[in-house]
């Protein structure tokens, strides 16, 4: 059997980061006005809250409550296991915004809760994973073997798993607050 080497497939890449981007702009209804809104104050950057928001090497500073979000996702088989997962704004630009999503407890002792850094590109309307468990600035493509071991399609990967996390926050997750709207004008 012939081995066939990995080709991006760069128009499913990009569906995959702009469903990510739908995905957000639901779970964080109030992430577009609150941008306005910021960026309207002129104070630019913003970080997140407390330093367990995101790991300690991705460090920010402080932010208001409502640039976050946390959902419960209980498991239909385990109704008393369940998992948390935070999402947080870092920073907001004229075009960009990086959030966190992070898994905030631990289901298992020997799984590391994921945390995906991902930005936002409001002009073009796509999210992309731009770090996972603090690895950072993903290839598209890896040669194999490669120093890190990464898959070939590391990058792919991530952005996947991303848009399935996502997806089952919107399926299944609860938030555990009432999203705040925000008015632009």
């Amino acid at each position: 059997m012939k081995h066939r080497p990995y080709r991006i497939d760069l128009s499913r890449q990009m569906a995959d980061c702009d469903a990510n981007f739908i995905r957000l702009l639901k779970l964080m209804p109030a992430l577009e006005s609150f941008r306005i809104k910021y960026l309207q104050s002129s104070r630019g950057v913003c970080a997140s809250r407390g330093e367990d928001a995101v790991p300690a090497s991705w460090g920010m500073g402080t932010l208001p409550e409502h640039c976050e979000r946390e959902f419960v996702i209980s498991s239909p088989c385990e109704p008393q296991s369940e998992a948390r997962v935070r999402i947080s704004v870092l920073e907001v630009f004229a075009y960009t915004s990086t959030l966190s999503v992070t898994q905030v407890n631990r289901v298992s002792e020997w799984v590391e809760p994921p945390s995906i850094l991902v930005r936002m590109y409001h002009d073009a309307a796509t999210a992309e994973a731009v770090a996972y468990q603090g690895h950072r600035a993903f290839l598209a493509r890896y040669a194999l073997p490669n120093p890190a071991m990464y898959h070939q399609d590391e990058k792919r990967q991530i952005n996947e798993f991303l848009g399935e996390w996502l997806r089952l926050c919107l399926q299944a997750g609860r938030s555990l607050t009432t999203p705040e709207c925000f008015c632009a004008a």
